[in-house]
């Protein structure tokens, strides 16, 4: 009886509906970026987002440079803002130094005011950009950035223009009033501490 039961259960179950299968991914643009590294900070992020509430992780998360520009350049593809392409991240020790290029006539539009004697107002087309600072974080969990080095072609970047022209691309109805690069923030995910090493950030918990 138990064992006809157990049958007719097995014979009148419906299978799983099957999986859709994903869509292929595009292939990275240039060397040194791929999918397995996008994941694998993905998968990090992911599992400082579901910890539960009131329990911050400790202890020390690598996050590598690999990592960081394939996450930025495959996964946050379609978030970054527009115009920007070939967002390229160099990690060294104490150093941040980023180098892409923007479309400038998308960037224009949000960008602050310019007199007509600026030479930024002569820029158009896509144009590369680089910057170099350091990242200051202590134990306490906040950052701050410090700016050695701003240029959009051939133009030097006074570093409180660069900061009008962050805070004005990254408003969002919940921070109308963008980030401020000049001033201490608050590192995200319960981190005390973040240090810029040659090819990699260590997480400090």
């Amino acid at each position: 009886m138990v064992t006809a039961a157990v049958l007719g259960l097995l014979l009148g179950a419906q299978a799983p509906p099957p999986v859709p299968p994903q869509p292929p991914r595009p292939a990275p643009a240039r060397a040194g970026l791929s999918w397995q590294d996008a994941d694998s900070l993905d998968l990090k992020i992911q599992t400082f987002e579901k910890r539960p509430r009131g329990a911050p992780p400790s202890g020390t998360v690598l996050v590598t440079e690999g990592e960081l520009n394939s996450y930025l350049n495959l996964t946050l593809a379609g978030k970054m803002p527009a115009g920007l392409r070939d967002l390229d991240i160099r990690l060294d020790k104490d150093r941040l130094l980023a180098a892409g290029d923007v479309d400038f006539d998308q960037m224009r539009k949000k960008m602050p005011p310019t007199g007509p004697l600026n030479p930024i107002a002569f820029l158009g087309g896509r144009i590369p950009f680089d910057l170099r600072g350091r990242l200051i974080t202590s134990q306490d969990g906040f950052g701050n950035l410090e700016f050695e080095h701003a240029r959009l072609g051939p133009v030097s970047l006074p570093v409180s223009f660069l900061a009008q022209c962050v805070a004005s691309f990254s408003k969002t109805q919940e921070n109308p009033q963008g980030f401020d690069i000049l001033s201490p923030f608050r590192l995200p995910y319960a981190l005390k501490r973040v240090r810029v090493q040659p090819g990699r950030l260590v997480l400090d918990f």
